[in-house]
């Protein structure tokens, strides 16, 4: 323990930013359930409660460290700017962790569980912050902008969008393009990047099999997303439009009196077709 604390890279004050915003996560939490109360009639309180916290701390953390990879000449270096946000964003997971350890509805559904996986997973890579990769972290932490997504889409879903809807379409389009940026592409860049400069930083060896864990992990998580997207959105208005109904003649009280009607489905094992007599 003294070892980590020696080689360090974090000043002592640092080590504070955890439980603190473990905290404000905390008190934050029961004050987020009071927002959009029209909403929250859908879920029980605790998810309406958890959904809001998660959703603020996806919209700070996720655009802040997008703000900071677009800004700083090296977001990798390792600095107090980019040790900041992955201390505030594990005083969160700590956070959610308690909160679905003590409050969360049961039995816990399976997203649940893979929620509790990831977290862990997260966490347990913390100590790489304190030893130089304060800007590995911010980087990965891009990937709450897809998590903002994601949040968004449940949103839509409360308030009853259509997936054909021009405000699900775009938002599904957003977390598949961030799902394979952040989820995918980023954290590969990152690692590599890691891996350049671990032989001048002294970095555990058991962090690098942390990291791998975790990738897999992000990666596991990111194919869930895609294929949830995929196959539950966008190829539901695919097959939604698939099916057409064409008329032509006079339709009187639902009846064709004069023409035909042709029903085109491609789940079907092949066309109807009716002529009126």
């Amino acid at each position: 323990m003294a070892a980590y604390f020696l080689h360090s890279a974090m000043h002592p004050l640092e080590y504070l930013t955890i439980p603190l915003f473990c905290v404000v996560f905390s008190l934050l939490n029961p004050v987020m359930g009071y927002f959009f109360g029209g909403l929250r009639e859908s879920v029980t309180p605790w998810e309406w409660r958890n959904l809001m916290t998660s959703s603020l701390h996806s919209f700070i953390v996720g655009v802040l460290c997008c703000i900071s990879v677009c800004i700083l000449d090296d977001p990798f270096e390792d600095r107090i700017e980019t040790r900041f946000l992955p201390l505030v964003a594990c005083g969160y997971l700590m956070h959610d962790l308690l909160d679905i350890a003590f409050y969360a509805d049961r039995p816990l559904p399976n997203a649940r569980k893979w929620v509790i996986i990831h977290h862990l997973a997260v966490l347990s890579t913390a100590p790489a912050v304190a030893y130089g990769f304060g800007g590995l972290g911010t980087t990965c932490l891009t990937v709450e902008t897809n998590s903002l997504g994601v949040h968004i889409r449940k949103f839509l879903k409360l308030k009853h969008f259509k997936k054909n809807h021009i405000a699900s379409i775009v938002n599904s389009a957003v977390i598949l393009v961030t799902c394979l940026l952040f989820r995918f592409i980023v954290p590969v860049a990152a690692l590599k990047e890691a891996l350049s400069r671990s032989d001048h930083i002294a970095l555990p060896s058991y962090l690098y099999y942390e990291y791998f864990f975790l990738f897999l992990v992000v990666f596991g998580i990111g194919i869930r997303f895609f294929y949830v997207i995929v196959t539950r959105d966008l190829l539901t208005i695919t097959r939604k439009q698939s099916l057409k109904v064409e008329t032509n003649g006079v339709v009187s009280n639902g009846i064709v009196t004069n023409g035909s009607v042709t029903v085109a489905n491609n789940n079907s094992n092949g066309v109807l077709h009716y002529k009126a007599q």
